[in-house]
């Protein structure tokens, strides 16, 4: 039976115009994390008064937008495997473990793709010249990779739950 595949292939379109679509935000968050750590280890006695007096909001920035970034994709992908689970179990359909891994490492694998070829295509919107001057492209593309194999992990652990039997 073809759904499983062909709804996991719907999936990872959806959770990757999602994330391109959610990721300034991640450079937000970036950005804003990479200024936390440059005022905690700047020697200058200003930047450690800069860091005690706006740190923590910065800090908490930081991490909000890394949350909205993670959230947006992770609900397109786990309501999309409820839709699909959904489908299958009146259809009798399974979702084999070697499927589901395969659907992991594609959905990594695309997402870094994304990425990359955002920079090199549309940079202004992956990668502006402000932001390259702030931090490098290697966390931004540890961010993306790690969404996707948390996307694909919860995508194949509700999957499987909406398979079973009940």
């Amino acid at each position: 039976m073809r759904l499983v595949p062909v709804g996991l292939g719907v999936v990872t379109g959806l959770q990757v115009v999602a994330a391109a679509a959610a990721y300034p935000v991640l450079t937000l968050g970036v950005g804003l994390a990479v200024s936390v750590y440059g005022t905690l280890v700047s020697p200058d006695p200003g930047a450690r008064t800069i860091f005690f007096v706006a740190g923590l909001p910065m800090a908490f920035g930081a991490l909000l937008m890394a949350a909205v970034f993670a959230a947006v994709p992770l609900g397109v992908c786990v309501s999309g495997a409820i839709v699909v689970g959904r489908l299958g179990r009146r259809r009798d359909a399974k979702a084999s473990v070697p499927l589901l891994l395969k659907f992991s490492a594609v959905l990594v694998v695309i997402n870094v793709a994304v990425l990359f070829a955002g920079v090199l295509f549309w940079p202004v919107w992956f990668y502006s010249e402000k932001l390259a001057t702030l931090t490098s492209l290697w966390p931004l593309d540890l961010a993306f990779a790690l969404n996707a194999v948390l996307d694909a992990a919860l995508v194949g652990i509700v999957l499987r739950s909406q398979l079973r039997r009940r």
